[in-house]
């Protein structure tokens, strides 16, 4: 079956490339990056005697978490290096600013016979890590005929993927045969696992790359420098929406607004995609409510208004240090949320709406120590902040055991780090 799977796929491909080419050369259309698509890398040059590890991420979220990882790898084996290919442009993008000058960043190739192959040999690993569950059959087959380790780490799988896979059992088992060692985020996605028939003894829980973040040397620094491009004084309360995506400004505007009338605050609105940075604001402007760009601000203007658009990437986890409450987006729309774990690394809780899918594990870690703050739309947002002015105690003790969760998350990336090196001396 897994063989005629492959079959079928490459008649299709190549039967239909032609067309799928004139389309992209007439509208233009997916141009960009296409040559990559098709493995078409030019030279990829290996330094002598270095260790080559390739690592798979799907878009952003795992850009992130390849970037924990390899900083840990680079502890464990400094003398190697690194290529990273990625499903979206727009990760891609992230990982050439995020990742250093020395690793190479291009797009992941078509999972098509013909192209796998010559994408693993123009790379030639050592090992392969493929970041959370992307699963490209033709590709890890290849890798596994080449006897090249294979690594899936930060894996993870929902109920509903459970179902799904089930009905096709008969090429997920095949696929996952391919890996040399699984890495689970948590047990219930490694019984998971395990209940689809992968051995056991190939599953290993290491906890969730992601979370796996550390504060900066100097968080006090970090505060002074926020507040001061802020211009954040003694008394004024801070809110953060961070990573909100369409609609959900427009619930939280009256939330702000609401809560200017009882106190100085400052809004600080961070949307997840930077392209939607002129829909927010025009929808400010709408309601007649002024704001500030946080680029402006960084650039050394003072702030002039109390609403501050994030318009930067990789600005978010620092002002998360200044915040007094904090929303986490993609949560009241059908998104999916985002890690509220980042933001409770500076010892505050978060509010979340009851879209976390992406995050269920988070959230299950903060509920079990009670020290998350779900909400179901702007006025239960109001609510808890209301109350929580009143009873700053409870609340100091809720964001206390917040950062507690996220901490003992600490650790992750040196285990998943400690198997691609093992994997890597053994081969």
């Amino acid at each position: 079956m897994y063989t005629l799977y492959q079959l079928i796929l490459t008649l299709l491909f190549y039967l239909l490339l032609p067309f799928t080419l004139a389309y992209v050369l007439i509208t233009g259309k997916h141009r960009e990056g296409v040559h990559q698509r098709l493995g078409l890398y030019g030279r990829l040059a290996r330094k002598k005697g270095k260790a080559r590890i390739w690592l798979h991420a799907a878009s952003v979220g795992e850009v992130h978490a390849a970037d924990i990882l390899i900083a840990e790898l680079r502890k464990e084996i400094p003398e190697a290096e690194y290529v990273v290919t990625t499903m979206t442009i727009h990760g891609r993008k992230l990982a050439v600013e995020l990742l250093s000058d020395d690793v190479i960043c291009k797009l992941a190739p078509l999972d098509v016979p013909g192209i796998a192959g010559r994408v693993i040999s123009k790379i030639d690993p050592d090992v392969y890590v493929c970041l959370e569950t992307e699963l490209w059959p033709v590709l890890l087959r290849r890798l596994n005929n080449r006897s090249i380790p294979t690594l899936l780490a930060n894996g993870r799988m929902s109920d509903k993927s459970v179902t799904s896979y089930q009905k096709h059992a008969w090429l997920f088992q095949k696929v996952v045969e391919n890996f040399t060692v699984l890495t689970m985020i948590s047990e219930s996605d490694k019984e998971r696992y395990v209940s689809l028939g992968i051995g056991p003894k190939e599953v290993i829980v290491t906890g969730n790359l992601k979370y796996d973040r550390e504060l900066p040397e100097s968080p006090t620094d970090v505060r002074d420098r926020c507040r001061k491009t802020l211009s954040i004084v003694e008394g004024t309360e801070v809110f953060v929406c961070g990573s909100t995506h369409t609609g959900e400004e427009n619930i939280l505007l009256p939330v702000y607004k609401a809560l200017k009338l009882s106190g100085e605050l400052v809004w600080i609105i961070a949307p997840r995609h930077l392209h939607r940075l002129e829909q927010v604001e025009t929808m400010l402007m709408e309601h007649g409510v002024r704001f500030d760009r946080y680029s402006a601000l960084k650039e050394g203007h003072v702030r002039q208004h109390d609403v501050v658009i994030v318009d930067l990437f990789g600005e978010l986890f620092e002002i998360y240090s200044i915040a007094d409450y904090i929303f986490c987006g993609g949560s009241l729309v059908e998104r999916n949320g985002h890690n509220i774990l980042e933001p409770a690394m500076w010892g505050r809780t978060v509010m979340y709406g009851p879209s976390m899918g992406d995050f269920r594990d988070a959230v299950e870690m903060m509920d079990l120590q009670e020290a998350g703050l779900p909400v179901t739309g702007g006025r239960a947002i109001f609510d808890k902040i209301s109350y929580f002015r009143n009873h700053r105690e409870e609340y100091q003790l809720l964001c206390q055991r917040a950062g507690q969760v996220a901490v003992s998350q600490q650790g992750a990336a040196k285990r998943q780090a400690g198997l691609v090196a093992s994997l890597l001396h053994s081969s």
